[in-house]
């Protein structure tokens, strides 16, 4: 009984498998990221809209406080 060996893939389809394997998992890490973000920015606009304060916590470990303002009146600035 004679061995059956099968040939072996072309280097050009291998590279070909290895760039859609990576154009797959870099849109899979975008996906999941960008819902992240959604997600979060949801939480903020929900959280102020509700008249609550939000917490925004930076890498370092600083907490930025995010409330809803008041309205402001002509001549009091920031327009």
């Amino acid at each position: 009984m004679a061995n059956e060996v099968s040939h072996p893939p072309r280097i050009s389809d291998l590279q070909l498998r290895i760039a859609q394997a990576q154009t797959q998992a870099k849109m899979d890490l975008l996906e999941r990221a960008n819902e992240t973000l959604t997600n979060q920015l949801t939480t903020i606009f929900d959280g102020i809209g509700r008249n609550e304060q939000v917490e925004l916590i930076y890498p370092s470990g600083e907490v930025v406080l995010i409330t809803k303002a008041r309205p402001r009146r002509a001549g009091e600035g920031g327009e």
